[in-house]
Formats: structure tokens, C-alpha cells, sequence
């Protein structure tokens, strides 16, 4: 299928897993762990040649990039892109996190840990930046580096739904796709696909 040049291809692939594991990582800067030969290579395969490369800005999606994709030199970089900020529980052992209980979807997408961010307040900036690179890229395929709330985010923008957005099981190294139809609208192409799925 060949797109019009209204529409675009987006590959959203999250990082690796992070290192030290057993942590909520959100804007802390965490390190990633090796890529198995495999995966790279199924990654590889995930990417139209000759995309548009975007990156967040930290080193577990950045170092990501490098694995996958060795000889990209250029590759843009946005601060919108940022996983969700977890405030006071950002850095925190699982372990060590409090019990918040059973919340409705609403009552999720509204949370914030204390001096972070609600799962709405992500979705504002990520849309905000999605929406410019979508409307003034010209490359028909575009590939970004982030994380499992990024990825969630541009979901909620194709379903219309925060909600359903945070239902969505977005794993370490899988392959988000969207097709932007141009001005607000998106579909969805697939979710979370892997090596080993």
C-alpha cells in the first residue's frame, strides 16, 4: 500500500530494560542491559529504510537507538518525550512503593504520585508533540525511541481514549505501530509486537 501524503508511518519502539532492574524508572536516567543478536535483527526489520529518527532524550532509549540502529547519525531528540515524571517514587525500589489500591481508569489517568505526573498530564505534551511532528515532518515514515507511557500516549490519541490507552501492555523491545490519516486522526496498526510473539 502506498501512503498519500497526508498519511505517515509510526514505528514506536520501546527501550531496552532497564539496569539496575527492580526500579520505577520514570526521568531517571537508567542504563539498558545487551540486546540479543535476534531481537536486533527483528528490530531491524520493524523499520522502513530511510525513516525519520526520533528519540526521547534518556540514555535507556538514546543507548537503544545506538544497539538497533548503529549507523543512524541523525536522529532528532525531544524533551516531550520524556517518560511519565513518578515524582518522590521515581528512582524507588518496587518494593518500597506504597499500595495505592484499586483505582477505576479514570481515577488512574488522574493520579500523580506526589510531585509527578498524572498519566493526563503525559498524554497533553506527548500529543502536543506528536501533532507538530506529524503535521511538519516530510517523511512519510518516522521511528521513535521511548518508553511504555510515550507509547500509551500516542494510543490514547488514535483510540480517543486515555483509558483504554492504559490497557494496553507495552513490553521492553516491542514494536508499537500507527498510520497518522492526517490532521488529528490516527489508526492503529499493531500493538506490542516481539521477536518471540
Amino acid at each position: 500500500m502506498t501512503l498519500s501524503r497526508a498519511q505517515k508511518l509510526l514505528t514506536f519502539i520501546r527501550h531496552a530494560p532497564s539496569q539496575p532492574n527492580g526500579f520505577l524508572y520514570g526521568r531517571s536516567d537508567a542504563d539498558i542491559g545487551d540486546i540479543l543478536p535476534n531481537i536486533i535483527s527483528f528490530l531491524q526489520t520493524q523499520i522502513t529504510q530511510g525513516s525519520l529518527i526520533i528519540c526521547s532524550p534518556a540514555k535507556r532509549c538514546q543507548k537503544t537507538c545506538d544497539i538497533v540502529l548503529p549507523h543512524a547519525i541523525c536522529r532528532q531528540t525531544h524533551d516531550e518525550l520524556w517518560e511519565q515524571s513518578f515524582g518522590d517514587w521515581d528512582g524507588v525500589a518496587f518494593s518500597l512503593l506504597p499500595d495505592i489500591g484499586t483505582l477505576t481508569g479514570k481515577e488512574l489517568v488522574e493520579f500523580s504520585p506526589p510531585n509527578g505526573e498524572s498519566f493526563n498530564d503525559l498524554c497533553k505534551r506527548v500529543h502536543l508533540i506528536l501533532e507538530h511532528i506529524c503535521l511538519n515532518e516530510k517523511a512519510e515514515n518516522i521511528t521513535f525511541f521511548v518508553h511504555a507511557g510515550v507509547i500509551r500516549a500516542a494510543l490514547a490519541l488514535a483510540f480517543g481514549s486515555q483509558i483504554a490507552a492504559l490497557k494496553c501492555e507495552i513490553d521492553t523491545l516491542s514494536v508499537t505501530k500507527l498510520r497518522h490519516l492526517g490532521g488529528q486522526d490516527f489508526s492503529v496498526m499493531s500493538v506490542n509486537k516481539s521477536a518471540d510473539k
